[in-house]
C-alpha cells in the first residue's frame, strides 16, 4: 500500500513552486524537482545538507532571523523579488513565502521558491503596451485636433469657415430671439479683387484675402465671430450690440483703417464695402439677415465701395 507521505512528495514534486523542507536545524529534508529547475542543482546535491551551504546567497543576517523568527513563533513571512533581488544570484524573478509547520510536537519549515520571473515579464510588456497606447492616442488627438481646424477653420486665414459661422451663428440667432436682444452680421467684401489678381497673380491674391482677414480680426470686438465667407467675402457676427450704433462703430473702424499691403517692391492699397442688417429689424434667422446684409454690401459697392451701408437705413 503507497503511504500517504510519498503521496504528498509527488504532489510537491509535481506543483510549479520550488519547495524545500527544513528540519528546526536548518537542514533540506525535501527538495522537490521545481528547486532543481529554478536553482540548476540536483536533489542528491541539497538532500540532508545545511540549507546555507546549498544556497550560500541566502546567508544574510535579515533572512537568517526570520527564519528563525518563523520557526519559533509561527508567523508567515514573505519576501517580494521586487525588493529582495540579492536573495537568489540567478536571473529570475523569485518570490519566497516562509512558512512553520508542526508534527508531532517537531517543528519544520515550508520554503516556497515562486517564479514570477514571467510575470514581471508582462508587467513589463503591459507598460509597453499602455506606452504606446498613451503615443497612439496622443498622436490621435493631434490628428483629431488637425481634422476639426480643417473642418471649421479657413486654411487661408485662420478664421472660421461658413461651417463653423453657422453652427455659431444659428446659436447667437436663437439666443438674441430669446433674450429679445439684438444681433448684427456685416457682409464684406474686397473691392475690384478680380482686377487685383488679374494684375499681380493668385499668389499675391491670397496674400491680399489673409492680410484683409487679419485686419477685420483687429477691428473687431472680443466676442464678434469674424469668418471666412468664400472667396473674396467674409462675415461678421456682432452679438450683444445694443443699436445700430454699435454696427457703425465697428464698420467704421474697418472703413477707416490703413489698408495699404506692402509687397516687395509693390504696395496695394485695397478697399471693402460693407453692408450690415441687424435681427430682428432686417430678419428673423441668419439666412435672412445675410440677404439683407449682401443686398446693403451692393448699395456701398455702387456708391463707389470703401464704405458701409445699413439695411434699415
Amino acid at each position: 500500500m503507497v503511504s500517504m507521505n510519498n503521496i504528498l512528495y509527488d504532489i510537491l514534486d509535481n506543483v510549479n513552486e520550488g519547495i524545500i523542507i527544513l528540519n528546526s536545524d536548518f537542514e533540506i529534508l525535501f527538495w522537490n524537482n521545481n528547486m532543481t529547475v529554478i536553482t540548476q542543482i540536483n536533489y542528491e546535491k541539497a538532500i540532508n545538507k545545511y540549507i546555507y551551504d546549498v544556497i550560500p546567497s541566502l546567508n544574510k543576517g535579515y533572512f537568517n532571523d526570520t527564519m528563525k523568527y518563523v520557526l519559533n513563533s509561527g508567523v508567515k513571512m514573505f519576501f517580494s523579488s521586487a525588493m529582495h533581488k540579492d536573495l537568489l544570484n540567478y536571473n529570475k524573478n523569485i518570490n519566497l513565502k516562509i512558512s512553520r509547520i508542526q508534527k508531532d510536537s517537531l517543528n519544520y519549515i515550508l520554503v516556497e521558491f515562486i517564479d514570477v520571473t514571467s510575470e514581471f515579464l508582462r508587467i513589463h510588456q503591459l507598460k509597453e503596451y499602455v506606452n504606446e497606447l498613451y503615443s497612439l492616442n496622443k498622436e490621435l488627438k493631434e490628428k483629431e485636433k488637425t481634422i476639426n481646424k480643417l473642418a471649421y477653420y479657413d486654411e487661408l486665414t485662420g478664421l472660421a469657415n461658413r461651417t463653423l459661422f453657422f453652427k455659431v451663428a444659428n446659436k447667437f440667432c436663437v439666443n438674441a430671439k430669446r433674450s429679445k436682444g439684438l444681433l448684427g452680421l456685416m457682409f464684406i467684401d474686397v473691392d475690384k479683387f478680380k482686377d487685383i489678381n488679374d494684375t499681380y497673380g493668385h499668389k499675391k491674391g491670397d496674400e491680399i484675402i489673409a492680410f484683409a482677414g487679419e485686419m477685420l480680426k483687429k477691428c473687431t470686438r472680443e466676442g464678434d465671430v469674424v469668418a471666412r465667407f468664400g472667396g473674396d467675402e467674409f462675415l461678421i457676427l456682432l452679438p450683444f450690440i445694443k443699436s445700430y450704433h454699435d454696427c457703425k462703430v465697428v464698420a467704421s473702424r474697418i472703413t477707416n483703417r490703413n489698408k495699404t499691403l506692402s509687397w516687395d517692391s509693390d504696395e496695394i492699397s485695397i478697399s471693402l464695402s460693407i453692408g450690415v442688417s441687424m435681427l430682428p429689424n432686417d430678419g428673423s434667422c441668419i439666412d435672412e439677415l445675410m440677404m439683407q446684409a449682401d443686398k446693403a454690401m451692393y448699395k456701398a459697392k455702387n456708391q463707389g465701395g470703401n464704405g458701409y451701408y445699413l439695411s434699415s437705413h
